[in-house]
């Protein structure tokens, strides 16, 4: 137990130096130069004063920016496990939210300008190359955790989209289906992925690749419905998100078109609301928990071996089967 009767200011007065020299080296704060650091921490164990932050003990900042709408029944997820993943590897750990504007303007974190040093860095989401270039002059060792993009050398997780959507598409394949869509965007790498991934799938089954039937924006909403008022359109969907299929079911309903009865329609994460619409979608498990568990590993493994070479581990989502997809004959 912690000794009550040792205080800050016990300390300080034996090292002949401030209570708050005292407090920010306990806390891992700027402010106080390594050596005395070290000569703090060990005199507060002789001491009796426990509230220590080991030297052995790494301390690690999480950056997350506002998800995108598509993600955010995932994000308290994401956040949990993440949590979760650094408490069983024993880090101690502060996460800190930065928007678009403080990335452009090249706003440090917060805890970074307040003088906190960290071992550690883990990135949520895609940061700007710039931005992370910044902050990376602070924090040497860091993970991308799902902001993979070719163009970056870094350690990352990310998952393997275009695996995914190929599974997606042989999956419907096998219930009889030939005319197959995407529904997506094409701003970002994850469309490119999965676009590919269903293409392959196709050609592999030796079937038409129906390029029309790949739709890049909302705005297409009624090209497609057009389409399957006439009778010549995609017999099945999958789109980029959860999110997005369910959009894409209720712009169907509310025009007349029922799911799975005239096409159906595939997620991609496994929200909690996939479960819950009407009919309940067909869509895919990424896994988040174990993704955290590979993120934060990847994380001490830097640490144990700063000059290894970047690594990019892919997750592989899992087939979850409901309402959404019909068979057909």
């Amino acid at each position: 137990m912690k000794n009550d009767k040792i205080k800050l200011s016990d300390i300080a007065n034996v090292l002949g130096i401030s209570s708050i020299s005292v407090s920010r080296a306990l806390s891992g704060q700027g402010g106080v130069s390594d050596e005395l650091r070290e000569k703090v921490i060990t005199k507060a164990k002789e001491m009796g004063y426990l509230k220590v932050r080991s030297l052995e003990q790494k301390r690690v900042l999480v950056l997350h920016q506002k998800p995108f709408i598509q993600d955010n029944s995932n994000f308290s997820h994401i956040m949990q496990g993440m949590e979760k993943a650094l408490q069983d590897a024993n880090l101690e750990y502060d996460m800190e939210f930065t928007d678009k504007k403080s990335q452009a303007d090249l706003i440090l974190p917060n805890k970074i300008q307040k003088g906190a040093n960290y071992d550690g860095l883990i990135f949520i989401g895609g940061f700007d190359n710039s931005y992370m270039d910044c902050i990376i002059k602070k924090i040497k060792n860091y993970v991308c955790y799902t902001g993979y993009s070719p163009s970056k050398n870094c350690d990352c997780v990310w998952y393997n989209f275009n695996n995914g959507s190929y599974k997606q598409c042989e999956f419907l394949i096998e219930k009889g289906h030939k005319k197959i869509g995407y529904l997506g965007n094409n701003k970002g790498y994850v469309s490119r992925e999965k676009v590919l991934g269903i293409s392959l799938a196709l050609e592999n089954h030796n079937l038409e690749i129906w390029e029309e039937y790949y739709f890049y924006s909302e705005e297409n909403y009624g090209e497609l419905l057009d389409m399957i008022r006439q009778n010549n359109g995609p017999t099945a969907i999958i789109c980029q998100w959860d999110y997005t299929a369910l959009k894409l079911i209720k712009y169907l309903h509310d025009n007349g078109v029922k799911v799975p009865e005239d096409i159906s329609v595939m997620g991609y994460g496994n929200t909690e609301m996939s479960a819950l619409c009407i009919p309940a979608l067909t869509t895919m498990e990424i896994h988040i928990d174990y993704a955290c568990q590979s993120t934060v590993g990847l994380l001490l493994k830097r640490f144990g071996i700063s000059d290894k070479p970047c690594e990019n581990i892919m997750i592989h989502s899992t087939l979850v089967e409901r309402d959404s997809v019909k068979f057909i004959k």
